[in-house]
């Protein structure tokens, strides 16, 4: 008698090819983030007469999904750390000096300090090193369980 089963099969995930796909997607995937995150950074919401930074708020959310989409469509960390690598870079242009000062993120807007800049560059790079640091964490501790 003959099983209907079949045994999963094991994904590539150290191939040359492989790990080209994965990076392929994080560099795809960090463009669009960096776009989304510079323009909308500065959007707030008003509820109940409280200013929420809803574009920071978005922007968090979004890398947040971008980085767990990457892990558990290629189940290896190596995009997670070319997104937050690459993100610094693809938004450096829009951190420049341009004819009125900074281009999109400014450092200060009529003598006030404007510190959404900085936690725009902490999200975009950030968050997929800290995730990256939880998966690994999170498995060397399910490893030692076993």
């Amino acid at each position: 008698m003959t099983s209907t089963q079949q045994r999963p099969t094991a994904v590539d995930t150290t191939s040359l090819a492989a790990r080209l796909g994965q990076a392929a997607m994080a560099i795809v995937l960090a463009i669009v983030s960096v776009l989304l995150l510079v323009t909308t950074h500065r959007f707030e919401l008003t509820v109940l007469g409280v200013d929420l930074p809803a574009g920071l708020l978005l922007g968090a959310v979004f890398q947040a999904v971008v980085c767990l989409f990457l892990w558990s469509a290629t189940g290896t960390r190596f995009p997670l750390l070319v997104l937050g690598s690459l993100w610094g870079l693809l938004a450096g242009p829009f951190l420049g000096e341009g004819a009125g000062g900074g281009v999109l993120l400014p450092a200060e807007i009529a003598g006030q300090g404007q510190f959404s800049g900085w936690i725009v560059q902490g999200i975009g790079i950030l968050i997929p090193f800290a995730l990256a640091l939880v998966i690994t964490v999170a498995g060397r501790g399910r490893s030692r369980a076993r």
